[in-house]
């Protein structure tokens, strides 16, 4: 199969499109290794893809829309030919042409070629032409030597090409909200990096299989991806002993923060970021949100803020990673809900019982890491 796809935002950046657009290039290139990718204008048509190609490709950031496509001479003949033996949902009543030239010395104009080519349909089919609201958008894209036929293109991802806006470092949990996030933040161009904090009291071949289960999804937009493992007994162990039980959490992801910046500046990432969504649960309140981005100063990115749970479940449906976030499993924070935790926590308070913990135990932590590569599901 062969699939057009059209640039996103690439057309905004000016004198720099090139490099955006060598980037897109090459992440097609490693996530799909046995196509071959050729330049047209607005975008590539990307030949030899396998069927069930289109739906993942549908996902990959920087792409605005995509479509299957034939790929013909740029004569009249050849295109009416393509047209004539293309088949058309029988339901199909109304329909639209919109031919295009980058090749502007083309003998016909782009008005007359849609003349002449929707009297091919209307004699063959009795169609109506409708400029508006058409049940078949049929497009004819003429280059030089060649023209590219496609019909009713579907949305991409659109946003950035991954690698083109610099390195992040995102804390996972075994939740819907954190892949969402990453995802989020893959489409603003970021390569991500992540942490998850392992709940050493919950270690099961179940819960590591889960996070490399996220994170491999994830690596069908992202090449490959680096996951990191951060043992949290020590922690865990000292929280449930020295703080006030409704705030565990605050504190908790407090020294999240502090590994995953440490990790961060050996990864060379220049921000974290986190599933937070406003109000969603007690430690994302401002005040508490105000208190935990306050351990580190590194800068701190939250992509999905002003979104609802139903929104982000339904892109982590789209994502392929609800389910899998919906495994039973039970991680570092949740282990410290309270029963009546702290929503206005103040940033004083927390400091001082925060001095109770014996912060150099976070510079002895055992941290695993995993390379995670997903060129092509199973």
């Amino acid at each position: 199969m062969d699939v057009i796809t059209h640039f996103d935002e690439i057309f905004l950046k000016g004198k720099n499109q090139l490099m955006f657009i060598r980037c897109l290039a090459d992440n097609l290139d490693e996530l799909f290794p046995k196509a071959a990718i050729q330049r047209v204008e607005g975008g590539f048509v990307i030949l030899n893809l396998e069927d069930d190609d289109l739906e993942r490709l549908s996902k990959i950031p920087g792409i605005a829309k995509l479509a299957p496509c034939q790929v013909i001479g740029n004569s009249m003949d050849e295109i009416k030919k393509c047209l004539s033996g293309m088949e058309f949902d029988k339901s199909v009543r109304e329909f639209r042409i919109t031919a295009s030239r980058s090749y502007k010395k083309y003998p016909i104009n782009s008005d007359n070629i849609n003349r002449e080519l929707g009297g091919l349909l209307i004699d063959k089919y009795g169609w109506k032409v409708n400029l508006t609201r058409p049940e078949l958008n049929i497009y004819i894209d003429i280059s030089k030597d060649k023209a590219v036929v496609y019909i009713n293109p579907q949305e991409g991802a659109s946003g950035l090409p991954i690698g083109s806006a610099g390195k992040v470092m995102c804390l996972v949990s075994g939740g819907i909200d954190s892949p969402v996030a990453a995802y989020q933040m893959m489409r603003r161009g970021a390569e991500v990096v992540f942490v998850h904090f392992q709940n050493q009291t919950q270690v099961t071949d179940e819960v590591s299989l889960k996070i490399i289960d996220l994170t491999k999804t994830l690596a069908q937009y992202q090449s490959s991806i680096k996951l990191f493992i951060a043992p949290f007994a020590e922690c865990q162990r000292q929280v449930v002993m020295k703080i006030p039980a409704d705030y565990r959490m605050i504190i908790t992801r407090r020294l999240m923060f502090r590994i995953a910046e440490k990790l961060s500046k050996k990864e060379n990432c220049q921000a974290l970021i986190t599933g937070d969504s406003l109000g969603q649960v007690a430690s994302q309140t401002l005040e508490n949100l105000t208190a935990i981005y306050d351990s580190v100063d590194m800068l701190k990115l939250a992509p999905l803020i002003g979104m609802n749970k139903s929104e982000i479940m339904k892109l982590a449906r789209k994502l392929g990673t609800l389910d899998i976030s919906n495994r039973p499993y039970e991680d570092c924070c949740s282990l410290f809900v309270a029963k009546h935790p702290q929503t206005k926590s103040k940033l004083q308070d927390v400091l001082e019982l925060e001095k109770q913990l014996d912060l150099s135990t976070l510079d002895n932590l055992e941290i695993i890491s995993y390379n995670i590569s997903m060129i092509k599901q199973d």
